[in-house]
């Protein structure tokens, strides 16, 4: 079995720039490559992608992370997974759950669980809780997404949401929630000198 793996709270690396074991503009290449699994890791090199370059990246199943030229940890994206898809009749049915993990390490909200913010109306609830005290912005992108961004000195917290359709188990039939869903998050330290 294996041990259990301390969560990183993507609010606790936005305030403090460090949450779990990783730290924006301190952690290296090694610190990062010892969250994932082997069998996970997707890439290890020098990222180019039209305007967009890395001096290093480094993918996961379903988190990518970017270095400075320096190679200390600048930008974090990660994607959620709505997992636990079943057989509900003819077609799977999502059972409300939500994964969002930085390689082994799950991750947190404000100390919530990732379902917290799995839709938009969620996380505008939760963001606006008084003991919150962030200042965020939303704005809407060039297809059908929305952005949340919330800043804190240098660093960045994105969520970007998208109209999506998931199939929910509805007693005889299958029914669907339709809503902005959370599509990716993005932490950056713009301090942190990219390429």
């Amino acid at each position: 079995m294996a041990e259990p793996v301390e969560p990183i709270d993507l609010l606790e690396l936005l305030t403090t720039g460090r949450a779990g074991p990783i730290e924006l503009g301190k952690s290296n290449r090694e610190t990062i490559r010892g969250l994932i699994d082997p069998e996970d890791l997707r890439a290890d090199n020098h990222y180019r992608h039209g305007d967009t370059a890395s001096a290093w990246c480094i993918y996961g199943a379903n988190c990518e992370f970017f270095f400075s030229p320096d190679f200390c940890l600048r930008s974090i994206r990660v994607e959620p997974v709505f997992g636990r898809l079943q057989v509900g009749g003819m077609m799977a049915t999502w059972q409300g759950d939500l994964d969002i993990d930085l390689g082994r390490h799950p991750v947190t909200f404000a100390g919530s669980k990732p379902i917290a913010i799995h839709s938009l109306p969620k996380a505008l609830q939760l963001l606006n809780k008084p003991e919150l005290e962030f200042k965020w912005t939303i704005g809407g992108g060039d297809e059908r997404d929305i952005y949340v961004e919330v800043a804190e000195g240098s660093r960045f917290l994105t969520l970007k949401y998208e109209v999506n359709t998931l199939p929910v188990y509805a007693r005889a039939n299958v029914a669907f929630e339709i809503d902005y869903f959370l599509a990716t998050i993005f932490i950056v330290d713009r301090d942190v000198q990219g390429e």
